[in-house]
């Protein structure tokens, strides 16, 4: 399987991965705060290897690119730093263009949806109320609760995964969120018992096998559903 860094823009790059035909629909997928590490490149590949052309973006870029951290204390703190400097919208931006990059891409056949994790996945809700995307699909997004102004916003499809056990978004904030856009047609919620935060990354002590396997075959369902669109 092909896995290569692109340039999406002068000085912002990201990771790409092809699946085995080469050509397929496109997954932009967001990283959490630890940037475009192991994790977020072996995920891509395993969503390349189910057929979409999946790259994602070094959405730090603006304060050091290709930044690649673990998980150990020191690591979780450095990454809380870069998350605490940066711009939202600025982010939302880029990921824009991240969007028309893949879509430009001759590799790119059919609907884009933004994928995103923790930090990402907040940034597929809003790209699913602020972009032109096909589809969104967020894994545990910590942000989401706090721009629900924007749920009306919201026009296409949308998938979120919530952990019952994550102190992120606890069970009254996963049902502000089910409030404001569980009645919208195409939004699909889903809280998995007892499940922490980052439960679908395989690196973490958070991971939780079972739990990942079913979230990541709901996410493969839905994005089956935009390509039959």
């Amino acid at each position: 399987m092909a896995s290569q860094w692109i340039t999406i823009a002068p000085g912002f790059e990201g990771w790409l991965s092809l699946p085995p035909s080469g050509r397929g629909p496109g997954i932009v997928m967001v990283q959490e705060i630890f940037g475009v590490n192991r994790s977020i490149r072996e995920t891509a590949e395993l969503f390349a290897s189910r057929g979409y052309v999946v790259l994602a973006p070094d959405v730090f870029w603006r304060q050091q690119p290709r930044i690649e951290l673990g998980f150990d204390e020191a690591s979780v703190k450095r990454a809380q730093e870069f998350h605490k400097a940066f711009d939202y919208g600025r982010g939302v931006q880029d990921l824009g263009d991240a969007v028309k990059a893949l879509r430009a891409r001759p590799e790119c056949a059919g609907p884009v949806a933004v994928l995103g994790f923790c930090l990402g996945g907040t940034f597929a809700y809003l790209a699913a109320a602020r972009l032109p995307v096909d589809g969104g699909i967020a894994y545990y997004g910590t942000r989401i609760h706090q721009y629900l102004d924007e749920a009306a916003s919201v026009r296409c499809p949308l998938l979120l995964h919530f952990g019952s056990a994550d102190h992120n978004t606890p069970p009254e904030v996963v049902e502000k969120v089910r409030g404001a856009l569980g009645g919208k047609p195409g939004v699909q919620i889903h809280v998995y018992e007892g499940a922490n935060h980052a439960f679908a990354n395989h690196l973490r002590t958070a991971y939780h096998a079972s739990h990942a396997a079913l979230a990541h075959e709901r996410s493969f369902e839905f994005l089956r559903g935009l390509t039959a669109r």
